[in-house]
């Protein structure tokens, strides 16, 4: 569980320092490193979903205090992408080429459900430009971090034997 706790943390407040570095008007560079994150740390729950959703709401929760200013909204989104992502596991290995395709898909999944709860509250008008502006501008950033991340914990769980789904 140290390594689930790092990856999330580790993410959470990298997440905040690039939205700094890179800035809000970046057209290819937005991250989404705390969703990412629950794609990696999924397969060292063993089959223990609850715990896993646990620490997807509670992961929303705290993006929803410190980085949007809203209560619950995020919280209940990451999770309904904790049902995602475990569903997506179901069907799939992990291994490099898997955590990929999944992280693509869940990039798509969540930014398809946020757009539809902004549009639905009447914050921003509905235009399929937007939408897909906005999965585009998520990809590449977060697909190279998944890919990093991914390579060191599957080193880490290899060299200290900490069991994980495959």
């Amino acid at each position: 569980m140290i390594l689930v706790s790092v990856v999330t943390i580790l993410s959470f407040l990298l997440e905040g320092i690039m939205s700094n570095i890179i800035g809000i008007t970046s057209q290819w560079l937005v991250p989404m490193f705390s969703v990412v994150s629950l794609i990696i740390i999924y397969p060292y729950f063993n089959h223990e979903e609850g715990n896993f959703l646990k620490v997807c709401f509670a992961l929303g929760l705290f993006y929803d205090i410190v980085y949007t200013d809203t209560l619950i909204v995020n919280a209940c989104i990451f999770t309904i992408i904790g049902l995602f992502i475990r569903w997506l596991n179901s069907w799939m290995s992990n291994h490099a080429i898997s955590v990929l395709f999944m992280t693509f898909l869940t990039i798509i999944f969540y930014r398809i459900i946020m757009y539809a709860v902004l549009t639905v509250v009447g914050f921003i008008p509905f235009e399929l430009e937007t939408l897909g502006t906005s999965i585009i501008s998520s990809l590449l950033l977060n697909l190279v971090y998944v890919e990093l991340l991914y390579l060191i914990t599957d080193y880490c769980s290899k060299k200290y034997k900490i069991r994980k789904i495959d």
